[in-house]
């Protein structure tokens, strides 16, 4: 492989991927802070604040005692059984991971190839943006397939790999449907939110206003920069392509029979799903809130975990059916519990991450941090939108080191998210911002564990394609994701448009 050119993108891509590769794993890391959280405390122990929202004096307190020592061994299971995205999590990729692998993600993906040149790039970035429904297995299925469709109409086939992992990794926190990713960080945000209000309470939901805006928004804005600046300097049909080895499955486009069973499976899943909103917003509607009548909150609200497990079910069930990939019954079951074996790494992690999260919450010590950091900023006048931007820059920065979102917001949520309800902004604000700068760099940083992955099949067409060649391509799209996701947040807060059913940006 041809040494890449120096310059000064690839010396901090080069530091980016020293520092990281330095970092142990996310399991050390949490119990470390476990254990900080510990040791600070019986340093910090007296230290107080006023709580501005209950007029109640804070005080940290001290474990490092009989009765801190008491707590924390009578809570280690505790804490970890109760850590609310665990269940969330579990049941959700239950659900995903069976309609995955009967086949009815994937072919919502293949339709990409039934598309018109003219509609193409759009397609791919809507696909893309909403391929998170699969989770990481967007990242695995999207990328080629895209660069399989650009090299059938005779198109550069690395620069449609790029545009499906811009798309797929960069986009991961938008979408048109409610995903895994809105279950998980808001069951992180809900966690957060109850060291202030033990009543407060986010939903799945909270930020759903928004992405669905910005799915349209960042397509239209990735499609016109992709096609008038992109694809004129980066997108060249070269002759090494002619010879390259490309595996069928990529190049075989959905067929009519798999459409009709992705049809009849949609039709399932979206008139199920149809059915509950219909018996959530009809006057008196079962799935009303049964004591206050209300959409927000409401059963429909509060059980959205069972309501798209069951969707996805229904789904896969369906096309699974029709197209024979689902015989049996026990087929679910089975494909179910292989979708569990990829989660026994997040079962380990959230052991420290759980008992880390209660422990910076019993001890008081999140809250005072919140307090006094709130204090700080209002009296520095550090407030709105430059407070906005740099918790986005500061997430986008992170995420070049640590690339899993739920990580990573898991240790920021229980002091950001305190020190924006302290400051008058709703936990649900504190959450979007976050996931703006979380996922802008996705498919910039090359510590990311699919990235080797993109270089693995960009070589299927060119042999010696460098990691410069990846890295400038997608530090674009980045960068583009970034500054719109900045501007529309700007535009959303000035407005005070609301980010969800019963989520403003204001308490």
């Amino acid at each position: 492989m041809p040494k890449e050119k120096s310059g000064a993108l690839m010396r901090f891509i080069n530091w980016i991927e020293k520092v990281g590769n330095k970092l142990p794993h996310m399991f050390w890391i949490f119990l470390g802070l476990w254990v900080l959280v510990i040791l600070l405390s019986g340093v910090l122990a007296g230290i107080s604040a006023i709580d501005p929202a209950k007029g109640e004096e804070v005080t940290i307190i001290s474990l490092l005692n009989k009765e801190g020592l008491y707590w924390i061994l009578t809570n280690i299971v505790k804490n970890f059984a109760q850590f609310p995205p665990l269940g969330l999590v579990l049941v959700m990729m239950m659900a995903a991971g069976f309609a995955e692998r009967a086949g009815f993600i994937p072919a919502l993906m293949r339709t990409l190839t039934k598309v018109p040149d003219k509609y193409l790039i759009p397609a791919i970035f809507i696909l893309g943006i909403c391929g998170n429904l699969a989770s990481d297995a967007s990242l695995v299925i999207i990328p080629p397939l895209t660069a399989a469709l650009f090299y059938s109409r005779r198109k550069d086939p690395i620069f449609g790999l790029i545009l499906g992992y811009a798309a797929a990794s960069s986009g991961f926190t938008a979408n048109l449907f409610i995903a895994g990713t809105d279950v998980l960080l808001s069951g992180i945000t809900d966690a957060a939110a109850k060291i202030v209000d033990s009543n407060y309470n986010v939903y799945p939901t909270a930020n759903y206003y928004f992405m669905v805006a910005s799915t349209f928004i960042i397509t239209a804005v990735a499609t016109i920069f992709t096609v008038k600046y992109a694809m004129p300097r980066f997108a060249r049909w070269e002759k090494e392509y002619e010879h390259a080895q490309v595996p069928e499955e990529y190049l075989k486009p959905i067929t009519d029979y798999e459409i009709r069973a992705l049809k009849k499976a949609l039709l399932a899943a979206g008139g199920y799903f149809l059915l509950m909103l219909l018996l959530t917003i009809m006057p008196n509607g079962p799935l009303r809130d049964p004591t206050q009548n209300t959409i927000v909150p409401s059963t429909f609200l509060k059980g959205m975990v069972p309501i798209l497990f069951l969707f996805f079910v229904i789904g896969g069930y369906v096309y699974g059916k029709s197209v024979g990939t689902v015989k049996r019954l026990t087929d679910m079951v089975n494909y179910m519990a292989d979708a569990m074996k990829t989660m026994a790494s997040y079962l380990v992690i959230i052991l420290p991450i759980a008992n880390f999260t209660y422990t910076f919450k019993h001890t008081n010590m999140a809250s005072v941090l919140a307090i006094k950091l709130a204090d700080f900023l209002k009296s520095a006048g550090f407030t709105g939108i430059g407070l906005f931007i740099s918790i986005i820059l500061i997430a986008t920065f992170i995420n070049l080191f640590i690339t899993s979102g739920s990580t990573k917001w898991a240790f920021l949520a229980p002091v950001l998210v305190p020190m924006m309800y302290y400051l008058g902004y709703t936990p649900e604000w504190a959450q979007l911002l976050y996931r703006l700068g979380d996922s802008s760099t996705n498919s910039f940083t090359p510590l990311s564990p699919y990235f080797p992955v993109i270089i693995g099949y960009a070589s299927i067409y060119k042999k010696d394609v460098g990691i410069g060649t990846i890295i400038s391509r997608t530090f674009l799209y980045s960068m583009l994701f970034l500054v719109t996701w900045i501007i529309l947040a700007i535009i959303w807060y000035l407005l005070g448009l609301p980010l969800g059913p019963g989520a403003p940006i204001n308490l």
